[in-house]
């Protein structure tokens, strides 16, 4: 097993709240989970994980413990830890409460646009546009992450808040196979800055619409790989 993220401790001991161990060991899983690192199927070691990151097992047993509840790991009781596989059906379903949630977001943001959304809309779009070269690609899942957040926030619709932000964190992992071809990358930037234009221009119909074709090509790109990345 190898980390692609690990921990940094004197990063850690310049910051102004300094996390605990537990939840750094929580961050390199989860974010070496989300980036491909350890993939769907593969065991989670305890022990190797405590050694390799150079902490006792109880931070790591924690942090395996709350990624099980956040549905990126599963277990099979009295044996393994595996990272969680996702099924087609999995992906559907997910992605099909994503268009009804960020349907209803892009609705609501359209019926209460105001100069600050307006303001955060553009510099949204000036970060898609600066990271818009596939070697970028990490950059550009911040923000394409970030971008989706907002739209579901400025909703103002906390439970649906909550709710997408379960489902988004299971399937981060997918994202990153959503954006690999450069054709599938660059359709991205389009329809993220499509989705921009209709709202900034208060057109509610055209922001809907390209929100619902944006999430559904996306879906489409991981259902096509899925084979791949289970076997």
């Amino acid at each position: 097993m190898f980390f692609l993220i690990t921990l940094d401790f004197m990063a850690i001991k310049n910051k102004k709240i300094i996390s605990t161990i537990k939840d750094q060991v929580y961050t390199v899983l989860k974010e070496n989970i989300i980036n491909g690192t350890l993939k769907p199927g593969e065991r989670i070691l305890e022990l190797q994980i405590a050694e390799e990151l150079n902490v006792s097992r109880s931070p790591v047993r924690n942090a395996i413990n709350t990624l099980l509840g956040e549905g990126l790991l599963t277990s099979i009781p009295n044996k393994s830890v595996y990272v969680r596989r996702f099924s087609t059906q999995d992906i559907i379903q997910s992605y099909e409460f994503r268009v009804i949630v960020e349907k209803y977001a892009v609705e609501k943001i359209a019926e209460s646009l105001d100069d600050a959304i307006i303001k955060n809309l553009n510099e949204f779009k000036t970060a898609f546009l600066k990271n818009s070269d596939i070697k970028q690609l990490k950059e550009y899942l911040e923000v394409d992450i970030k971008f989706h957040e907002y739209l579901v926030t400025v909703s103002g619709n906390k439970v649906i808040e909550e709710a997408l932000d379960k489902v988004s964190l299971m399937i981060s992992p997918f994202r990153v196979i959503a954006l690999s071809r450069p054709k599938r990358f660059h359709a991205s930037i389009d329809e993220h800055i499509e989705i921009i234009d209709a709202l900034i221009n208060s057109d509610q119909k055209t922001a809907i619409r390209a929100c619902e074709n944006h999430l559904t090509f996306a879906k489409e790109e991981i259902l096509a790989n899925l084979p791949n990345i289970e076997h």
